[in-house]
């Protein structure tokens, strides 16, 4: 059995080889070129502090990525040739299957999304920090021995922090009205649609909606699951699907996600729903079912890398590295339900506002994120949830799906419905069946004068 500190050395040794085979796909940088991308990545959270909204160069400005990074992130962001050919090419016109040229020689840094309630696939701009948070984490082999150091996560806290604690003082509130503007909020929908009462930027980040902002699809059905969250969702039938298709992290398992073995064990073969949100979107996440919190709480000490669909398709394990917290929910159909709201960078908390032990209904706050595009992952036992075509389909080519909270996005199967889904999975070999199979064509050696 390994000790703790073999562990730490195993996966201090998984991550360097994760950063080696992320980094083939940009130019190698030195010392120099890293700490002038820090200094970078340092002066848009100072601007923002100190400067405020006005500044050139904040931490929400979109800018372009340069030349060498085409090949490396349109690999993740633009949908495959095989894709578009047999479900988009008829809604895009040709020229926005490429990375969009900007002056200075850089592409416009954007995901493809495709938006459920108009049909087409959007552009999502990214804010600079991603570009430069990207750079830090996949830049050459001079990364293994960043990475190692650990100066990389040091260097990610410290600036989600700071810019945590910022947006927690009352200038903030300068940042308000550009920010609305910035991402076109709709103020209307609001609690508090005035940005006066806001008294800091966070406080706005996190804001309330009016009751009926997101109408609860089937609130009495208690069949019907709903969207966790205003987000980009991806989502999988089984845990195998989603490592094939989408989280490509070397570590990524639910036992990593839960940091619990046997809980792990409960769910395994289960669905997986991933809800990403952006920093335009509501930042509050709501229970997708109805049911009571489980008496156990847990909070994961992590780091902060960015959450995104690069850096959860390139190897670097985000969804089990970061600052997370766990929480099950027990519903009478579907038992116990995992739900693990997962830190991102800039990201300064993860709030929850229920107790263990209470009762929730479908579409009720869980809790909220301060400033940060961020991701909840929900986790349902083996066979029991049966996604929506739509979204399914573009998951299963790698597109996540534009939903807003309270949005029908599968149903609960019927136990005969379920039997038949776990008995037409394929079944898994068992260790040495193979070798099982051809010892009747070779004599025991026992038996053998």
């Amino acid at each position: 059995m390994l000790s703790r500190s073999d562990s730490q050395e195993s996966e201090r040794s998984d991550e360097e080889q994760t950063i080696g085979d992320a980094a083939k796909h940009l130019p190698p940088v030195d010392d120099k070129e890293i700490e002038r991308t820090q200094r970078t990545f340092s002066m848009l959270i100072d601007r923002t502090c100190e400067e405020g909204p006005q500044a050139h160069g904040n931490i929400f400005e979109s800018t372009g990525v340069p030349e060498d990074w085409h090949s490396f992130l349109f690999r993740s962001l633009v949908p495959s040739n095989e894709t578009v050919r047999q479900y988009l090419e008829h809604e895009l016109p040709r020229e926005n299957l490429r990375p969009e040229s900007r002056e200075g020689g850089g592409v416009k840094y954007a995901f493809k999304v495709w938006d459920r309630r108009t049909n087409r696939l959007t552009f999502e701009q990214m804010p600079s920090y991603h570009k430069y948070g990207m750079r830090l984490l996949f830049s050459g082999p001079i990364q293994r021995k960043i990475m190692q150091k650990r100066a990389i996560k040091r260097f990610f806290n410290r600036e989600t922090k700071r810019i945590g604690k910022a947006f927690d003082d009352p200038k903030s509130c300068k940042h308000i009205p550009s920010f609305v503007k910035m991402y076109n909020i709709n103020l209307n929908e609001l609690e508090k649609p005035n940005v006066a009462d806001y008294r800091t930027f966070n406080q706005f980040f996190y804001r309330k909606l009016k009751p009926h902002a997101r109408p609860i699809a089937d609130r009495m059905n208690s069949n019907v699951v709903v969207s966790a969250a205003d987000c980009r969702l991806i989502l999988f039938d089984n845990i195998n699907d989603a490592t094939r298709i989408w989280i490509k992290g070397h570590r990524f398992s639910l036992e990593h996600l839960f940091d619990d073995r046997n809980l792990a064990k409960e769910f395994e073969g289960g669905s997986i729903a991933i809800f990403r949100l952006a920093p335009v979107d509501y930042h509050r996440f709501h229970s997708p079912i109805s049911g009571r919190i489980g008496s156990n709480k847990k909070s994961i000490t992590g780091t902060y890398y960015t959450v995104n669909p690069i850096a959860i398709r390139e190897n670097l394990d985000v969804l089990t590295r970061n600052q997370r917290t766990m929480i099950t929910i027990e519903n009478q159909t579907l038992g116990k339900v995992a739900f693990v709201a997962i830190g991102a960078l800039l990201v300064g908390s993860v709030n929850f506002t229920v107790d263990t032990e209470q009762e929730i209904e479908k579409g009720d706050e869980l809790g909220y994120f301060a400033y940060g595009g961020s991701t909840v992952v929900v986790v349902f036992k083996a066979g029991m949830i049966q996604w929506d075509d739509d979204v399914q389909h573009h998951a299963n080519n790698s597109m996540e799906t534009l939903v807003q909270m309270g949005e029908r996005i599968g149903q609960v199967r019927s136990e005969e419905e379920r039997r038949t889904y776990l008995d037409n999975l394929p079944k898994s070999v068992p260790k040495y069946q193979t070798i099982s199979q051809f010892s009747p064509f070779f004599p025991d050696r026992k038996s053998v004068v």
